[in-house]
């Protein structure tokens, strides 16, 4: 299982990293799945955002195929999934993407998609969800996503991320953080992840 857990996929240096991971990205198929993004700010605001994941991923000479999970509303979605090379979840409220994967079942089926040989490449809240618990998404300094705590993410790791870091806001994680294990990755900084081996690209924060 092979997982690529970003602060911002977008930032260059971290795109220049999944590139290098993947070969190229030339005719590599990419589902990307923007519903945490939904859950952010206008309904498909993510297709016009000018700095955003999608107009990006659409520059690559990859093959790219949008997967909104909302349109689907059942595990039919992991039909669309299969195949892919990148499985890519997209930023914005984690609470929110993680209701849409649970409904559509991909919680369940994520595991068997990557055992098959897709990376799974989370951006923010697409690495969130990822981890053990979404206890930061209600913070108010975070995303102040009320309920996002009680719902149950992937598991794929056994430990949290905390995006965007910034030096700042360390004694307030280390005050609130009641789980076991969570890295604070900066913007440019991701967790590479492939079978046994982690790796971190940046520097290495951890609180436990």
């Amino acid at each position: 299982m092979k997982l690529f857990l970003a602060s911002s996929a977008g930032e260059p240096d971290t795109i220049e990293k999944l590139r290098e991971i993947l070969g190229g990205f030339e005719n590599k198929k990419i589902a990307y799945i923007p519903t945490a993004s939904n859950g952010d700010s206008d309904w498909e605001y993510w297709k016009a955002k000018e700095d955003g994941t999608w107009k990006l991923v659409n520059t690559l000479k990859a093959i790219v195929k949008p997967v909104v999970l909302e349109n689907y509303r059942d595990q039919s979605v992991i039909k669309e999934l299969e195949g892919q090379d990148v499985l890519w979840f997209a930023g914005g409220m984690a609470g929110y993407l993680m209701y849409w994967a649970r409904r559509c079942k991909l919680d369940i089926h994520i595991k068997s998609l990557l055992d098959k040989g897709a990376l799974y490449v989370g951006s923010s809240a697409g690495s969130m969800v990822a981890g053990q618990s979404l206890q930061i998404c209600g913070w108010d300094f975070v995303d102040r996503e009320r309920g996002a705590e009680g719902i149950e993410p992937m598991k794929l790791v056994d430990f949290d991320i905390y995006p965007h870091f910034e030096d700042e806001l360390l004694p307030k994680i280390k005050e609130k953080y009641s789980g076991r294990k969570i890295y604070l990755l900066k913007d440019g900084e991701e967790i590479i992840i492939d079978g046994d081996t982690l790796k971190v690209i940046g520097e290495e924060r951890v609180i436990t």
